[in-house]
């Protein structure tokens, strides 16, 4: 009951439970994720890929060493999720959703505290992995609990904080410097990152899936497929030359410049939330996919579910399951990416003020508190 306890608390996992055992949940998303592959895909992803893997489709692709058969496969799926019929509007669901996800991790690679940790810091070869071989297991296995590392991490640097504070009798000021350190900590690395974030993700990966679900072919499917790599070089691009323009290098506090958050976050929630619409909408009519689009749609949503699941379980550690209810709740009527997106927005200020909670300052004049030697009357 105890454990149970921890986890419905109002105060956040991360806080209290240490990393390895954090980590438990997500593996087990990805045992589920194999295991739900295994039982429950369809024979016809089987066979899609033994012809991969004989060359006898896309030959072109089929035929490149190593990679031949999965890059085959892969750009087999998209091809048929965009055909005929009301499936698109699932697909397109699914690849705002996907936006939404990637401009979240760029933001969190462009962060001070991550500076030093490469997995996160450099999101392109994680993302090229998932859509090449895996998506469920990367998330699961490789991005997740990097995530959850770095969000216990922000736990320990308080704890230290409020122990410097105590040492050097600063307690009073105790609030004030956690509060400086978790703006440092969580500060873009710069303010060019406002401008090369959204850039990337809209003209790297936004016009890649607008491309491959008009055109519908090979080439659209694999141009979208290696989308982290013209996104990194786009925001690479973008960046340069906004810190030429700019003229300013210094790290950019997010939460005390709405109208960044805005700038980032703005597009990948207006896009995933008429997607919403427009999937939510069509719902109550009869599917009218052929059946090898049925199939590519059955594969992109049970890698759907064991992407969100540990995305949505990396935001109940860094918060509470109240939280979590209400995000679940929002995904529901606005759509997942969306909601994603003001959650993380949201958070800039929630992590600021669970920070400051734990200062001695906040805990040693609380006026509430009755000591032993507090008169009851006078």
């Amino acid at each position: 009951m105890n454990g149970i306890n921890i986890f419905l608390s109002s105060r956040p996992p991360t806080e209290r439970i240490r990393v390895r055992y954090l980590l438990v949940i997500p593996v087990l998303f990805s045992v589920l994720a194999a295991c739900t592959f295994i039982f429950h895909g369809d024979v016809n992803a089987s066979l899609l890929y033994s012809q991969c893997h004989a060359h006898s489709r896309l030959p072109a692709i089929s035929r490149v060493p190593v990679l031949g058969a999965p890059l085959c496969f892969h750009v087999s799926l998209l091809m048929f999720a965009t055909g005929p019929g009301h499936g698109i509007l699932f697909f397109g669901w699914y690849l705002s959703f996907l936006g939404a996800l990637l401009t979240i991790c760029r933001v969190e690679a462009a962060r001070e505290c991550n500076k030093r940790k490469w997995n996160i810091r450099s999101p392109t070869a994680s993302w090229l992995v998932s859509n090449l071989i895996g998506g469920a297991f990367v998330w699961n296995l490789w991005i997740i609990p990097a995530l959850i590392k770095s969000a216990r991490d922000f736990w320990v640097n308080v704890e230290m904080a409020n122990e410097d504070a105590e040492e050097t009798g600063q307690v009073h000021q105790g609030g004030q410097e956690v509060g400086n350190q978790i703006d440092t900590m969580h500060s873009l690395t710069s303010e060019a990152e406002v401008y090369a974030i959204p850039i990337a993700v809209a003209v790297g990966y936004m016009v890649p899936s607008a491309i491959m679900l008009t055109l519908r072919n090979a080439t659209a499917a694999m141009i979208w497929l290696i989308f982290p790599l013209w996104v990194a070089v786009i925001h690479w691009v973008v960046k340069f030359a906004a810190i030429k323009l700019l003229r300013n290098n210094e790290p950019h506090c997010l939460r005390t410049h709405d109208d960044s958050m805005w700038c980032i976050y703005f597009l990948p929630s207006v896009v995933s939330f008429i997607s919403h619409l427009a999937f939510v909408s069509n719902l109550g009519f009869m599917d009218d996919s052929r059946q090898m689009t049925q199939m590519a749609l059955k594969f992109i949503m049970i890698n759907f579910l064991y992407t969100a699941a540990p995305v949505y379980y990396w935001v109940f550690v860094e918060v509470n399951a109240n939280e979590l209810l209400l995000l679940m709740v929002s995904s529901v009527l606005f759509g997942p990416g969306a909601t994603l997106c003001i959650r993380r927005s949201v958070q800039e200020n929630k992590r600021w003020l669970m920070g400051i909670r734990e200062s001695p300052e906040e805990t040693d004049e609380d006026d509430s508190t009755i000591h032993e030697d507090t008169p009851l009357l006078g």
